[in-house]
């Protein structure tokens, strides 16, 4: 397999993880992390890197570009502030938002790096917080250490309150303020032509500040996987891989090992179209009470394609075992499905939209008395938005949110609305 650019080997190590980091950005509070998300993923398609004679270049010797600001100021309604089945609190808000992108790039070497900042005021919380805030950071880098041997690493990190329903492992439900972070370290070398190896070392970090949700979520997840790859035609990539993983809670004793077995394929059909998956199966191991065992299958596919100038569509499917968010219940069997289009009509009106599917299976210990009976959950989460271009640096936008939460298990289900108008200053 050759490397055509820095695109390819990005595709290897993180597709599944780059999309879902677009849906996670799109999921903080306003949407500020949507149109971010195709700023960071752009220059990656297009840094070019030679894979047969390198000039001598410095990884820091970056062909600077300029840094791009956004801000953006909305006025919304949100009917149930707390995500919540009772004693539902709803409340009008301004959401004020802001972030950076920056890409560079040298012969050998491309970086991208993003970050936003934001907070919602509630005019009328009732009893409860009166605000919330997110941050997130982002940032990509690729170098080519020799001809064969390619670095690769990146970071996705986000501290909010308001659950983000696409990430695996993550609670549905609102449990105060949270980090999470996902990490990704690796290499790949060129064997022959046809043949190369991805060795990629994936930390992920999730850690919530208020009880009792802290004692028994907090943890991190250690992934080693690796991968082989063949080249069976110019733009179609057979992969097998490996991964083991350790998930090591800091306070609950609900530690486990997983190992996992994959056969896949990654292509570039054409310039527009990019797609991947890995299918196979899933080893659980649980590292405590009558030491129970899950054997599953596992899958996870990416696919993007860019239709016309400024307009995309992606889509994402994840199915396998998760860590479990309920108190009593030893993991959830997860499906998850999304779908996202970002339309450009006309030169001056563009539209978006995405939609996310979930469906969670809970599994009780066996041999635990009184825990939490096996139950069923489905989750939707729906987003539409028109933004209208009023000059070359101002725009102006109307969006809705609707989320619905349906629960085998009392107190989990509910329903939430939000519409927003507003306008945002890029530059």
């Amino acid at each position: 397999m050759v490397f055509r650019n820095s695109a390819d080997i990005l595709a290897s190590l993180n597709a599944t993880v780059l999309l879902m980091n677009m849906i996670s950005f799109r999921r903080s509070v306003g949407l500020f992390g949507f149109a971010l998300a195709g700023v960071l993923l752009a220059p990656l398609a297009s840094a070019q890197m030679t894979t047969t004679t390198m000039a001598p270049s410095d990884p820091g010797s970056f062909e600077k570009r300029p840094v791009r600001f956004t801000f953006d100021l909305r006025l919304g309604y949100d009917d149930n502030i707390d995500a919540s089945a009772f004693n539902r609190r709803e409340s009008g808000f301004v959401n004020f938002q802001g972030g950076l992108a920056y890409t560079a790039a040298s012969p050998r070497a491309s970086l991208t790096i993003g970050a936003g900042a934001g907070i919602v005021y509630y005019f009328d919380p009732g009893a409860g917080r009166d605000y919330d805030f997110n941050v997130n950071f982002n940032l990509a880098y690729t170098y080519k250490v020799t001809p064969r041997l390619t670095f690769v690493a990146s970071t996705y990190d986000l501290y909010q309150s308001q659950p983000d329903f696409f990430v695996p492992g993550l609670s549905g439900q609102r449990s105060g303020d949270y980090f999470y972070s996902t990490n990704r370290f690796g290499f790949s070398y060129q064997f022959t032509k046809r043949f190369s190896i991805v060795a990629v070392y994936n930390p992920i970090f999730v850690v919530y500040q208020d009880e009792p949700t802290r004692t028994a979520q907090n943890r991190v997840e250690h992934y080693l996987s690796t991968e082989f790859r063949f080249l069976l035609q110019p733009t179609i990539t057979l992969v097998g891989e490996y991964r083991f993983g350790y998930i090591d809670y800091f306070d609950a004793n609900s530690d486990s090992t997983a190992n996992y077995v994959l056969v896949g394929l990654d292509a570039t059909l054409s310039p527009r179209l990019r797609l991947g998956f890995r299918v196979g199966a899933e080893f659980r191991d649980y590292r405590f009470g009558s030491q129970d065992s899950f054997l599953g299958p596992y899958a996870e596919a990416t696919a993007s394609y860019s239709y016309k100038r400024n307009s995309a569509i992606s889509f994402s499917l994840r199915y396998g075992i998760e860590q479990t968010d309920v108190a009593g219940s030893i993991n959830r069997s997860s499906f998850r499905l999304g779908m996202s289009v970002n339309h450009q009509f006309t030169a001056r009106i563009g539209g978006y939209a995405a939609i996310y599917y979930t469906r969670s299976d809970y599994e009780t210990l066996r041999g635990t008395v009184g825990a939490t009976p096996n139950f069923g959950e489905n989750v939707v989460d729906l987003t539409v938005g028109v933004r209208y271009a009023i000059t070359r640096h101002w725009s102006a936008e109307v969006g809705y949110t609707y989320t619905t939460v349906d629960s085998d298990l009392a107190g989990r289900g509910y329903d939430r609305n939000r519409i927003f108008v507003g306008g945002r200053l890029s530059f």
